[in-house]
């Protein structure tokens, strides 16, 4: 033989006792000798778990009477999963018992068992489950978890899906409400468990499910930062960078926390929504780094973000202000309010407000949007006072403002409304 083949693969038509199923599970045949004149058969398996010497005069006649054979020689070498690490092949899937956390943190009590009985052949990897194993013993993390009463009254129905890293298999099983209400509270996603079940196909036969038998908490290692000096994440983006990440802020945090980090940096596209879940999670036993990928375009979507000949520098000084209206139109609305201040090398040195009279009612959407009522304004300087207040404050430094084109707009509008023909000097990122 070439290569190894699975031994379900090789002998598809054995139906062996459940047992004998189980400990067969994941074997391979390593070679296979077929004398035809004497129709006698020498195989060679390795298998995952130890087999009895009733087991294998067990095999040796059930290979006897449908194959036809004379005579049957095994030749079994087993290699039992040693760690978590043998059983799932390249990634971790969980052997019983003791353990991590559940999906909240907290410990699970070791090898636990939630239905059934206490589980005691080794897991084989998900990735080689199929109908033909029948039943089939499994670990690793719960993603997903439901447990609903069905249409039919006092009928439950059960259903998670686990990983092993290798694949995932969904877990399905109707129950009586007795049983659904021992397991609805005992199982979250986040905890690592151990099932053995049989092989079934899904009600419309395009994938395949385990209708499990026994279920039990399993072991599973958590992974480690095993160095002496331990790194800092200054580049993490989380979930609140579109089209990006699907990192949680507060899972990543709190695993930097278990690693021993000193701080953590957040540098999401452009946002800062991450920032108060960082904050929250870190306490006082993380340092957070706030941070942002900023991006600074000057000519997107059709509009121009700096206009006019001034240079000035962020160390520089310029005025920051905004103000706030009747309505959203320039042509037809007012400016009820004016409020700047003067920045230079990042503090602010100098600040100016006033109201606007714009000689008409404020409607109850602009008051409760603005929070200003008409007795404010009644008494308020007129717009040309207010304006040219406001530009001697200025004092033709650059200007900054958030939503810029909506409040030069409007300041433009208003310097031609009282006759001013020449715009004041606009910096308006």
């Amino acid at each position: 033989m070439s290569r190894d083949i699975p031994f379900f693969e090789m002998f598809t038509e054995l139906q062996l006792s459940g047992e004998l199923r189980l400990r067969l599970a994941g074997a391979v045949v390593n070679g296979a000798c077929i004398d035809q004149a004497g129709m006698s058969l020498a195989l060679r398996l390795t298998t995952r778990a130890e087999l009895g010497d009733a087991e294998l005069e067990e095999l040796k006649h059930l290979l006897m009477g449908v194959y036809g054979f004379r005579q049957v020689t095994t030749e079994v070498t087993c290699k039992a999963p040693s760690s978590q690490a043998a059983a799932a092949g390249s990634r971790p899937a969980a052997s019983v018992p003791a353990a991590p956390s559940g999906s909240k943190g907290e410990k699970q009590a070791a090898g636990k068992v939630l239905m059934g009985k206490p589980i005691r052949i080794q897991p084989v990897p998900m990735k080689i489950l199929d109908l033909k194993m029948g039943n089939a013993t499994v670990a690793g993390k719960v993603f997903a978890f439901e447990c609903r009463e069905t249409r039919r009254p006092g009928m439950w129905r059960l259903s998670f899906d686990m990983t092993d890293y290798t694949n995932s298999v969904t877990v399905q099983k109707n129950l009586t409400e007795k049983e659904a209400q021992g397991l609805e509270s005992a199982i979250k996603p986040g905890m690592w468990l151990c099932v053995q079940g049989k092989m079934e196909p899904t009600w419309d036969g395009k994938d395949i499910q385990l209708n499990p038998y026994h279920i039990q908490l399993a072991e599973h290692t958590e992974r480690q930062d095993t160095a002496p000096e331990k790194r800092v994440e200054l580049h993490l983006h989380t979930k609140m960078s579109n089209m990006d990440a699907l990192t949680d802020t507060k899972e990543v945090v709190q695993q930097a926390i278990r690693w021993g980090h000193p701080a953590i940096a957040i540098t999401d596209h452009g946002v800062a929504q991450s920032f108060p879940d960082a904050w929250h999670a870190a306490g006082d036993k993380i340092k957070i780094l706030y941070g942002v990928e900023g991006y600074f375009v000057n000519n997107i979507d059709d509009r121009v973000v700096v206009h006019g000949p001034q240079d000035c520098s962020l160390d520089g000084e310029f005025v920051c202000f905004d103000i706030e209206t009747t309505g959203l139109k320039v042509d037809r609305e007012a400016i009820t309010e004016i409020g700047a201040v003067v920045l230079k090398n990042g503090e602010i040195t100098d600040r100016f407000q006033t109201f606007v009279n714009p000689n008409r009612r404020l409607t109850p959407e602009i008051i409760g949007l603005t929070g200003i009522t008409d007795d404010m304004l009644k008494d308020a300087p007129q717009l040309k006072e207010a304006l040219a207040e406001f530009l001697k404050f200025v004092d033709g430094r650059p200007l900054a403002a958030h939503n810029a084109e909506f409040d030069i707009g409007f300041i433009r509008a208003g310097c031609r409304k009282v006759g001013w023909t020449s715009s004041p000097p606009m910096w308006t990122p």
